[in-house]
């Protein structure tokens, strides 16, 4: 339970609208609810005061500073809800921030299991009901609080006639109680409804299970096995539903009942005029209303406690180092072990390639070059063993060092939709002319030319020239070449030639490998073996 507070804590600081922003929301709700008070007290004590002193005169003043209170109330409502829409967009600015930063860390084998089904689209849904942290929970949790407190002074301190502390003090740690209760309701109402959501997610998995088996089985003539199951799912799932349910009746008889004590303390009023003791009778009464809002705003944190609990799984990618670019960029394996979907691909692999070098990695398709490649990106982790940059590991290398230096063009390159020109810059901190590139790999640069409309070839050629235009001391290709013929290969072969840097391309194009310096072939037993 303390990891929930905890979880909590961590999400209120990560949505943490600007202060500015919270402090006008904040007070919005407060004079509003405060204003909201005052006219149902004032109003009371009007008729009251009215039934004791039938002429106008004794009536006048309160009646005018209860219009003003009533005039004021639509404006005041209107800025508090202005604040709120404000303060939750920042929220949500906040969020999502958080949200493209921790997806932004996901190596390969991460983001390939997240992008699968609507995770990704559900953490967008859940960064927007995060917001709900402050507008549902924190502001009306404050605000009422604020108002009950200076409800509980007024009761204190304003009557004429005689001393209310003892009721103010009853009132305070009948408000102070219930709360705490509340609480308490409230972190056993979490376990609760973190148990609803795991059956409904059993739920929703055994209904696509059983939607693909069930035809099978009614051939068979075991239909009544789907229906058992089903029906087990939907049992599971009303039984956690109801006791959800009655963790939430338990809060609202705990509000009942701390109102009527509220109430149940007026036996302890001194003498006092009528128009006191009403107006106390209804201060008390409205902790009712008060300590209502307060178990919603309760209630919304347990209600967006799931969302944080699935946004927090994005966050398991462990950070980067910190160290700069080191002066040597010989790439050295170290007894490397990968594994894929539990298949060994590289099994104790240990190399070195001297900067400048020119590697052809070979290897029958589906061996599990793409996947070395994506290691040496630092785009998927190692089991074990280290690979390193002129004596550091990859891990170690600042993230935005290692990315200018090091450049990796996959097979199919996923390029943002647009003009051609526009995304070979697009993001990068460009030191060269990408036109020349371009016009080097046999393609027009036109302004007007857009990606969407290039052939494959044609879209591989941009990726090669958007990889040149920050002079990397590492490029790492994966088949550039298959959809080029043999004039456009080539142009890529002398344009990569031209750099000194260190090149390494998984291949099969026998022009490539005459091209390249070393070989290194990757065989199905996972074997790293250099045949030149």
């Amino acid at each position: 339970m303390n990891g929930d507070i905890a979880r909590l804590l961590r999400w209120l600081q990560r949505a943490q609208p600007p202060r500015g922003a919270l402090w006008r929301a904040l007070i919005a709700g407060f004079i509003a609810s405060a204003t909201n008070v005052a006219l149902v007290v004032g109003a009371v004590a009007l008729l009251v005061d009215s039934a004791t002193r039938p002429g106008l005169r004794a009536v006048v003043v309160v009646l005018v500073v209860i219009e003003l209170f009533a005039f004021l109330r639509s404006p005041l409502r209107f800025s508090e809800r202005l604040s709120a829409h404000r303060l939750g967009y920042a929220a949500v600015t906040r969020c999502r921030r958080w949200l493209v930063l921790a997806v932004g860390r996901l190596n390969f084998s991460q983001w390939r299991t997240y992008a699968a089904g609507d995770l990704l689209e559900r953490a967008l849904r859940d960064t927007d009901e995060l917001q709900d942290l402050w507008l549902r929970f924190v502001v009306p949790f404050v605000d009422t609080a604020a108002v009950m407190v200076l409800a509980d002074v007024v009761v204190a301190v304003l009557p004429p006639h005689g001393h209310w502390w003892a009721y103010a003090l009853v009132l305070l740690g009948v408000q102070v109680l219930g709360v705490a209760g509340m609480a308490w309701c409230a972190r056993a109402e979490l376990s609760y409804d973190r148990e609803l959501r795991a059956k409904r997610g059993h739920y929703r998995a055994q209904l696509v299970e059983l939607s693909a088996v069930t035809p099978e089985l009614v051939l068979l003539q075991r239909e009544g096995l789907a229906q058992q199951r089903a029906a087990q799912s939907v049992l599971e799932l009303q039984n956690a539903e109801e006791s959800l349910r009655r963790q939430r009746r338990k809060t609202n008889v705990l509000v009942v009942g701390a109102s009527i004590v509220a109430l149940a303390g007026l036996e302890l009023h001194p003498a006092t005029s009528p128009v006191w003791l009403v107006v106390a009778a209804v201060i008390g009464l409205s902790t009712f209303d008060g300590l209502n809002t307060m178990r919603a705003a309760l209630h919304a944190a347990v209600e967006v406690s799931g969302g944080g609990e699935r946004l927090e799984a994005l966050d398991t990618s462990p950070r980067r180092g910190s160290l700069p670019w080191p002066a040597d960029s010989t790439i050295r394996f170290d007894e490397v072990t990968l594994i894929e979907d539990d298949r060994l691909l590289v099994r104790d692999a240990t190399m070195r390639w001297p900067a400048g070098s020119h590697v052809a990695l070979t290897g029958e398709s589906g061996v599990g070059k793409s996947t070395l490649l994506r290691a040496l990106a630092a785009l998927d982790d190692v089991q074990s063993g280290t690979i390193t940059i002129g004596g550091v590991a990859l891990s170690e290398l600042s993230e935005e060092e290692f990315r200018r230096h090091v450049a990796y063009v996959a097979s199919e390159p996923g390029l943002t939709r647009g003009f051609a020109v526009d995304v070979v810059t697009l993001g990068r901190a460009v030191t060269q002319d990408p036109h020349d590139d371009l016009a080097a790999l046999g393609l027009k640069s036109e302004r007007t030319t857009r990606f969407e409309e290039l052939s494959r070839g044609e879209r591989v050629r941009v990726a090669v020239a958007r990889a040149l235009v920050t002079r990397p001391e590492i490029y790492l290709f994966d088949e550039p070449t298959a959809g080029l013929g043999g004039d456009e290969t080539t142009r890529v072969l002398t344009l990569l030639n031209a750099t000194n840097a260190t090149v390494v391309i998984a291949t099969h194009d026998p022009e490539v490998i005459a091209w390249c310096d070393d070989v290194v072939e990757l065989q199905d037993d996972g074997l790293l073996r250099a045949i030149r």
